[in-house]
């Protein structure tokens, strides 16, 4: 879930956006050994987002789009 959603923002298109890079991650990488507690929900909205784990070289254009849908300011984050 997108950090503003967290703190009581109305869901957006670039909420959307964001749970698109957490399926991005997802596919690439389907576990995360993390409780989905109140504590991970804060550490969310400071800015904490999954490590990316993959062979691919870290400007692979999949690994930049996943991680500029992960913006923290969803007018940053790309449009469809």
């Amino acid at each position: 879930m997108a950090p503003e959603i967290f703190r009581g923002q109305k869901y957006t298109k670039a909420s959307d956006i964001y749970s698109l890079g957490m399926i991005m991650w997802e596919i690439m990488t389907p576990f995360w050994d993390r409780n989905h507690d109140t504590e991970l929900i804060i550490e969310i909205c400071d800015g904490l987002r999954p490590p990316i784990i993959t062979n691919e070289p870290e400007d692979c254009n999949y690994i930049d789009l996943m991680k500029k849908c992960w913006h923290s300011d969803p007018n940053k984050r790309p449009t469809i």
